[in-house]
């Protein structure tokens, strides 16, 4: 049996497409699943830790999630002597947050995305800027929430988001894996040439 080029690449094409077409077809089943894993759970799960501007952990510090549509707002119990926090039962959509240690208020330097029924981890590490004018904000693109002025607050808290599981691949990085991956395969598909005689 004669296979040719032409056919190879169309099969290897399809298989590939397949092959794409999963985490698609997954994130829309994880995305159902999430919506009774909300129900059962009562919401989003915000966890992670706090580490002040030495790099030690922060003990007692609070966290302040609050709705970007300003409706809502939840704050944590205290950091334990770990840096560690948690809050529980959080509504989806994205939320600015807010660590306040006997220090003032740090914002937070990016939004966070509250996915339904699923666990999101943010460390957070603190940087004074009392010393900073108010310019040094604007400079970062950091919008200061409503009613609260820069004579207001301690620092910036610098966050960092770890995306986990399928998360992952819907991130910018994992999409770019994936599109990597496809390009190299379909340009060694096109590069392929003389026919394949199966034994």
């Amino acid at each position: 049996m004669v296979f040719s080029v032409a056919s190879m690449q169309r099969l290897v094409a399809v298989a590939l497409a397949a092959a794409l077409a999963m985490p698609a077809a997954a994130a829309t089943s994880s995305a159902s699943n999430n919506t009774s894993k909300q129900k059962s759970q009562g919401g989003s799960r915000l966890e992670g830790q706090i580490y002040g501007p030495d790099g030690k952990p922060v003990r007692g510090a609070l966290v302040t999630v609050r709705s970007l549509d300003g409706g809502t707002s939840w704050v944590s119990e205290p950091s334990d002597r770990r840096g560690r926090f948690s809050l529980q039962g959080l509504a989806y959509g994205w939320a600015d947050l807010i660590v306040t240690t006997e220090k003032g208020d740090f914002l937070g330097d990016q939004a966070v995305n509250l996915p339904p029924g699923l666990r999101v981890v943010v460390n957070f590490n603190l940087l004074e800027t009392a010393d900073k004018p108010a310019s040094w904000w604007t400079d970062r693109r950091v919008e200061l929430p409503a009613g609260i002025t820069v004579a207001d607050v301690g620092g910036m808290a610098q966050s960092s988001q770890k995306l986990t599981g399928l998360e992952y691949w819907k991130s910018p990085a994992g999409m770019a894996i994936l599109i990597g991956v496809g390009v190299v395969a379909l340009a060694a598909i096109a590069s392929g040439g003389g026919s394949y005689n199966a034994p």
